[in-house]
């Protein structure tokens, strides 16, 4: 930037030729195809004076192509892969709903019978339409007569499928069973199990074919004396596996819950999801217990 500080008229002449003639030298000296733009302003400062303000501006070369940061060359991969899916005959719109791949046929080849036809669409533009997808590994995971309202760039990922999946995961409802049923003893043992729930596993319904599966892992029961809680294997009938000795005699309230290993899949295949919840517990049941003190009985 070039500043030439001058008031008055006079001064504003000079303060012009002094601007050309050092313009000029500038031209002689460096006459070379890429000039500098200069462009000049007469301003007037603050404290009356005027002042010739001139900015230089250097073209610039092609400079690199810049990086590929996000939204930068417009060129960032879709989520899922859209190869997997090219092959279908029909495939009138391509798009990503997270990882999942999806194609339309718009307008469908077919419509479905009356007794299948939605009531009401979502929008007054939306159209009817058959619509598949695939999973990452190229298995249909979802395909049905559905409202399309167009491609959609992002749909939910996995996570938020699997979160999805998760949230409709239920464990069975039970109650906290005791032995003996009514009063326990003083150091004797007394047993607990879950009443009501089998072994096996409990599954979520399909969020795009993205299922929470849950595997029984064990049961925690709080007798209820101050104790704390104690874990025990998954015990769905009575027996001695799980067991606490009262040594004081009093009513109690115990309680319960049941504790599974959660996994998820698509498609029935595993998915590993990091940074998922991994366990999923049930809510307490309580139960009242009394317990006694044995009493002897001498005989003569």
């Amino acid at each position: 930037m070039l500043t030439i500080v001058r008031s008055g008229p006079a001064a504003g002449a000079r303060a012009v030729l002094v601007l050309a003639l050092v313009a000029g030298a500038f031209l002689f000296i460096d006459a070379r195809p890429a000039v500098a733009d200069k462009t000049c302003d007469l301003v007037q400062l603050e404290d009356g004076t005027l002042d010739y303000l001139c900015t230089e501006t250097r073209p610039g070369g092609e400079g690199s192509g810049g990086s590929d940061g996000d939204g930068g060359s417009g060129n960032t991969a879709p989520p899922c892969d859209l190869s997997l899916i090219s092959m279908y005959e029909g495939a009138d719109e391509q798009y990503c709903m997270g990882q999942n791949a999806c194609w339309v046929n718009n307008p469908t080849v077919q419509y479905p019978t009356p007794d299948t036809w939605p009531e009401e669409p979502p929008t007054e533009d939306a159209v009817y339409v058959y619509r598949s997808c695939v999973g990452p590994d190229g298995v249909v995971v979802s395909e049905g007569y559905t409202w399309y309202t167009g491609p959609e760039d992002e749909g939910p990922s996995l996570e938020e499928l699997a979160l999805q999946a998760l949230g409709s995961l239920s464990t069975p409802d039970f109650s906290l069973a005791h032995s003996p049923p009514h009063n326990s003893i003083i150091y004797i043992d007394t047993w607990w199990w879950a009443d009501g729930p089998s072994n096996g596993e409990i599954s979520s319904g399909a969020a795009l074919g993205v299922v929470a599966v849950g595997t029984p892992s064990h049961i925690e029961v709080d007798p209820g004396d101050g104790s704390g809680v104690m874990t025990c294997d998954f015990v769905t009938a009575e027996s001695d596996a799980c067991s606490y000795t009262y040594d004081r005699a009093g009513d109690y309230t115990s309680r319960g819950r049941l504790v599974y290993d959660v996994h998820f899949e698509q498609n029935g295949s595993p998915l590993d999801i990091a940074g998922l919840p991994d366990s999923l517990e049930s809510g307490w049941q309580e139960s009242t217990i009394t317990v006694a003190e044995s009493q002897a009985v001498v005989v003569p």
